[in-house]
């Protein structure tokens, strides 16, 4: 009998796909396969998993192309999706969730991605020079555009950032403050340095440069998007501040952060000074 593999299926943004690694340990006990094989919104994010046979886009039978066949190479498919599914009543962790459909046991409720060692050693002297750096993050999300922005829904995003930044400067005088984010989703902040833009010159380039520097930073302090995901690897042990406005830590952040509830609901609204003095509290590992 010829060996097929079992196929899994990620749809959503960044932050989700970096969650659903949480379970690859336990698919691969379960499913007792040497690897996974992947389709995802992101395939790019697992290749240098070495958990990973294959991570490709998603194909057009998703779409309801019956005419293409590779999914005849598969033994089952899995496409369990916690949006279609009683977590959208708020009920528990999304990890949890996906876990519950596969039929698995996860201890551990966060990511559990693997980053590309050899940028990681390419990236080596630069990131030494960069000396000790917090992460920020208050505007997420893709295709968001300032002149599109209807400020009073975008009910995830923090409009205090500068002031988060200053105080910041004020305390911590000696560390660099580094911005997360793309270009078309926020004003510069002033006094941080851009992840895509040290100096004028571009090094670190890419989402994949992004997680090799979380796995660096002395901390962050971020809105609930991407950059939680990535500094919560369960391999960095790192602490954090996280900022909620219309979504909820119970159904995706993680215990080991600091995580700060909006003032009003539908928006992300919390005193500046309140979330530096809970930052400066932190138990940091330099």
């Amino acid at each position: 009998m010829v060996f097929k593999p079992n196929l899994h299926i990620v749809e959503g943004g960044v932050g989700k796909h970096l969650q659903f690694t949480a379970l690859f340990d336990d698919l691969l006990k379960k499913y007792n396969e040497p690897k996974l094989c992947l389709q995802s919104s992101y395939p790019d994010l697992f290749k240098h998993d070495n958990r990973i046979a294959t991570s490709e886009p998603i194909s057009s039978l998703v779409l309801h192309d019956f005419t293409n066949t590779v999914y005849y190479n598969y033994n089952n498919i899995f496409f369990n999706e916690p949006y279609r599914s009683n977590f959208l009543k708020g009920e528990g962790h999304i990890i949890k969730h996906w876990a519950n459909m596969y039929g698995v046991e996860t201890g551990d409720m966060t990511p559990n991605f693997k980053i590309n060692k050899k940028r990681e050693k390419f990236l080596e002297d630069d990131i030494l020079k960069l000396g000790k750096f917090i992460l920020v993050q208050f505007t997420g999300g893709q295709g968001i555009k300032l002149e599109n922005y209807d400020e009073d829904n975008i009910g995830r995003n923090y409009k205090e950032g500068q002031q988060v930044v200053n105080l910041l400067r004020e305390a911590l005088p000696d560390v660099n403050i580094i911005v997360f984010g793309h270009d078309n989703e926020q004003e510069p902040l002033l006094n941080t340095m851009a992840f895509n833009n040290f100096g004028g010159i571009p090094k670190f380039v890419d989402k994949h440069d992004f997680m090799i520097l979380a796995k660096y930073c002395l901390s962050f302090i971020c809105i609930d998007s991407s950059l939680q995901h990535m500094c919560s690897n369960r391999t960095f042990n790192k602490k954090g501040v996280v900022l909620w406005g219309t979504s909820n830590p119970k159904m995706f952040g993680y215990e080991n952060n600091v995580n700060l509830l909006s003032e009003y609901p539908y928006s992300c609204i919390i005193d500046p000074q309140y979330i530096v003095d809970k930052f400066l509290k932190l138990e940091i590992n330099e």
